[in-house]
């Protein structure tokens, strides 16, 4: 461990966040006790909906506690003025959100994202594997290159205090690892880190653990289980549902054109469970956007064994796609945005079992009431899955769907697909997870857009 400053940068007594909200009173926090010293990383673990975004967005001027005092670098937040609040933002503390996107001025690209930067930008983008795409705005990013671009602006930054949501959630291990050298070595030239997680690597190399159970400090011992796990056997039938042959797609124009896939081809049956893994930026989202009919190849076939054979012409009944970002209807509650594919095809009394089934499984019978923005960001992941599964499609396309997950819901968000492969979806996920081998019936390697059998 780095030797420490004597005294806390942050010193939180009796800290409680309550939101009223139509749908009533949620406590994110109650009575919380902690403290965060300058060269120490501190991870903060808990389940989704335990409290740790509250606790981050506190630490970061962006969210009032209800009562309580909230210390850092001398001043009380809790009762900070409008202009203080600015000066802690701008001064003393990086917040990284846990949606990469949001990290970014969208319209700026790399290079012009943080003000006189220079070298240290170049040698810092470099050292997490994206020194060539300085010249790329955010959108062009993959989800993994976006979460390391974020994380590396926040340090270019250089505030005493630096709290950042599942920065490692879209990471491979091969991505993960400079991250976590970075931070390692921030830390011991002074930096405090708090770092909201689910990650085993990231918890390894924090100097203390601050665990959360429905906003209060728990006991290391006293988080939630995993679940069992199980393998699902494949009985492909002669014909694949999903056929992709020599499937090829690039981005940009002239030199700076990026190839994303590459000759792709693979085949998928009723029933399979079927994964997709590879790096950030090494084209599993592109192949899932091709077969979800977003994008038009530049080469290579796609077709399905369905009511149509190209992707855009098929209903949710028969293809659901699942990306990154969820899109629940905010104005809607978690039951609601689950309900609404089920409704708008007249089929909601046929699948009311099924989603109330869903809705327990997954475990936000205790939110569902409640809009997505009143929920944390795993149960809108799980929601979202909830949504995907409501019409019992013929095929799911899923883009890293245990992403924000801890290791107990991870486990019980595999265990709903397979349960749904079983039951005849056949699905394909993107993951960067390579255990996911246990429980899929077939495996694709994706490394610079080429497809190769696992």
């Amino acid at each position: 461990m780095p030797e420490s400053h004597s005294a806390p940068l942050v010193s939180v007594r009796a800290l409680s966040k309550t939101y009223r909200t139509p749908a009533g009173g949620i406590e994110a926090l109650h009575s919380l006790d902690a403290t965060f010293v300058l060269g120490e990383i501190a991870a903060v673990v808990g389940a989704s909906g335990s409290g740790k975004s509250t606790l981050l967005k506190a630490l970061a001027g962006l969210d009032r506690p209800s009562s309580g005092s909230l210390v850092v670098a001398g001043s009380d937040l809790a009762g900070a003025s409008p202009g203080e609040l600015r000066r802690h933002r701008r001064s003393i503390v990086t917040y990284v959100s846990q949606k990469p996107a949001d990290n970014f001025i969208p319209y700026l690209r790399l290079t012009e994202q943080v003000d006189g930067a220079g070298g240290e930008a170049e040698t810092l983008f470099g050292e997490f594997g994206l020194g060539h795409r300085l010249g790329s705005r955010p959108a062009e990013l993959s989800g993994g290159e976006q979460a390391r671009a974020a994380f590396a602006l926040a340090l270019l930054r250089a505030t005493p205090l630096v709290v950042s949501d599942e920065p490692t959630a879209e990471l491979d291990a091969g991505a993960t690892a400079p991250l976590l050298e970075a931070i390692r070595a921030h830390a011991g030239e002074g930096l405090a880190f708090v770092i909201a997680t689910h990650d085993d690597d990231v918890i390894a190399i924090a100097d203390r653990v601050l665990r959360l159970d429905r906003g209060r400090v728990i006991d290391p011992d006293g988080g939630p289980k995993p679940v069992g796990r199980s393998r699902p056997t494949s009985s492909a039938p002669v014909e694949p549902l999903v056929s992709v042959s020599g499937l090829s797609k690039s981005f940009g124009r002239g030199s700076g054109r990026i190839v994303a896939v590459r000759e792709a081809s693979l085949e998928l049956y009723r029933g399979d469970l079927g994964a997709l893994v590879g790096r950030s930026g090494s084209g599993k989202t592109t192949i899932l956007t091709l077969l979800a009919g977003l994008h038009e190849p530049d080469a290579g076939s796609i077709r399905y064994a369905l009511s149509a054979p190209a992707p855009a012409a098929l209903p949710w009944t028969e293809l659901a796609f699942l990306p990154q970002r969820f899109g629940l209807l905010p104005e809607l509650s978690l039951r609601e945005n689950v309900v609404y594919p089920a409704r708008l095809a007249g089929r909601l009394e046929k699948r009311r079992a099924l989603i109330d089934s869903l809705i327990e499984r997954l475990g936000l019978t205790e939110h569902a009431a409640r809009p997505p923005q009143e929920t944390s960001i795993g149960q809108q992941q799980r929601t979202a899955r909830a949504r995907a599964l409501a019409l019992s499609p013929a095929v799911l396309l899923a883009d890293e769907p245990t992403s924000h997950q801890d290791a107990g819901w991870r486990d019980g968000v595999w265990q709903v697909l397979v349960e749904a492969a079983e039951s005849g979806t056949a699905c394909l996920i993107a993951t960067h997870e390579p255990e996911i081998a246990q429980y899929a019936t077939r495996v694709w390697e994706v490394s610079e857009g080429a497809v190769s059998a696992g």
